[in-house]
C-alpha cells in the first residue's frame, strides 16, 4: 500500500515529539494534547499505488521466486498450490497484458510433511573465555543467515524473557521449506555446532519433524480490461472520503487549503472550532476524545480523500506533551 515514506516520516515525528515532550513547556506543569495534521497530495495516479510489484529486496529468495511464478500462472487462469505459506499476495492487484486482476490466496487443505526445524539455545557472550567459538552468522550461506534470525530471537526471548517478532518464528525457531533449492550448512545435518549472532554464541539444534502444513491455493479474478477501467476500480476500492470545495464551510475550506500546502499543521487542545470541524469532516472524530489522562501517541488516517479532482492521504497524529 502507499504512503510508506510518509508513514516512516510520521514514525520519526512521533519519536521526536515523544522525545521532546516537556522540552517546549518547561514553564508549565500541565500536560497538553497536541494534534498534528498531514495532508499529502498523491504524486502518482491512484491506480499505480494499488498495483502490487515484487519486492526488489530478496528478489532471489525461494519464497519470492515461487510467488512470481504463482502470480504469472494465476493471471493465466491457473490455480497454484504450495504448503506452509501464502502462494500469492492475497488481496493485491496486478496487471498483465493490459488487463487487471485481483489475487486471492485461500486455504484448501493440509498435508503432513517432514521439515527440518532449526532452533538455537543461548550459550554466552563471544568475548567470554568460557564461551566456545561460534561460526559468525555472516559466514553462513544466505538462506541460513535468514534462518538464524528467527531462531535467535526465539532463543533470546527464552533466555531473557520479553517480546520477540513472533510472526517470524515457527516451532520455536525456523522451518526449512526450500532445502532442494538452496545451499545450507545447517539443515538437514548441521555442519556447525555453534553460531555467533550479535555478539552472542548459540548452540545449533536441527530436528526432523512432521508438521501439518496448510495448503495455500492462489488464483486471480479479472477486474478490468483496460487502464481506464482500472482507474475506476482503484477509485471505488480505495477512496474513503469524497469532498468538493462547496461541501466545506468557508473557514474550514480555507484551513484545508492552507494545510495541504504545508508539511504539517498543529494545534493544542482546546482546538479551534475550525480545526475541530476539519478533523470531523475527515472522519477522524475519535482523535477529539483525547485527554491528557487517556491519550497516547497514535495516528489516525483517511486513505484516500478525493477532493476537487485530486487524491490525498490525510493523517492525524496525537501526542501529549508535559
Amino acid at each position: 500500500m502507499p504512503s510508506t515514506t510518509r508513514r516512516a516520516f510520521l514514525g520519526a515525528t512521533a519519536a521526536g515529539l515523544a522525545g521532546l515532550a516537556g522540552c517546549g513547556s518547561l514553564g508549565s506543569s500541565e500536560p497538553t494534547v497536541e494534534l498534528t495534521l498531514h495532508v499529502d497530495r498523491l504524486d502518482r495516479p491512484l491506480a499505480a499505488t494499488l498495483l502490487w510489484t515484487p519486492p526488489e529486496r530478496a528478489a532471489d529468495h525461494p519464497v519470492q521466486r515461487t510467488r512470481r511464478r504463482a502470480v504469472a500462472a494465476a493471471v493465466d487462469g491457473e490455480r497454484v498450490s504450495i504448503y506452509g505459506y501464502g502462494v500469492v499476495p492475497d488481496g493485491e492487484y496486478v496487471e498483465h497484458d493490459g488487463r487487471y486482476y485481483l489475487l486471492h490466496d485461500v486455504i484448501t487443505g493440509s498435508e503432513r510433511i517432514e521439515r527440518s526445524v532449526l532452533r538455537l539455545s543461548w550459550v554466552g557472550r563471544v568475548d567470554s573465555e568460557e564461551t566456545p567459538e561460534g561460526t559468525p552468522r555472516e559466514a553462513l550461506p544466505e538462506y541460513d543467515q535468514n534462518a538464524v534470525m528467527p531462531a535467535f530471537f526465539a532463543a533470546r526471548a527464552e533466555e531473557h524473557g520479553g517480546g520477540a517478532p513472533w510472526d517470524f518464528i515457527e516451532q520455536g525457531g525456523f522451518v526449512y521449506r526450500h532445502l532442494d533449492e538452496v545451499e545450507s550448512e545447517l539443515a538437514p545435518d548441521p555442519e556447525h555446532e555453534y553460531v555467533a549472532v550479535h555478539g552472542t554464541v548459540l548452540k545449533v539444534t536441527v530436528a526432523q519433524e512432521t508438521l501439518v502444513e496448510p495448503e495455500h491455493t492462489g488464483f486471480a479474478t479479472e477486474v478490468a480490461d483496460s487502464a481506464a477501467a482500472f482507474d475506476d476500480v482503484a477509485d471505488a476500492a480505495t477512496v474513503e472520503r469524497r469532498l468538493a470545495p462547496d461541501d466545506l464551510g468557508p473557514d474550514v475550506r480555507d484551513l484545508f487549503e492552507r494545510v495541504r500546502g504545508l508539511e504539517r499543521y498543529s494545534e493544542t487542545m482546546p482546538l479551534s472550532d475550525t480545526f475541530e470541524s476539519l478533523v470531523e469532516t475527515l472522519r477522524m472524530r475519535d482523535a477529539l476524545d483525547c485527554t491528557p489522562e487517556n491519550c497516547r501517541p497514535r495516528m489516525y488516517e483517511t486513505e484516500y480523500l478525493a477532493y476537487d479532482g485530486e487524491y490525498y492521504d490525510c493523517a492525524l497524529y496525537t501526542n501529549v506533551t508535559e
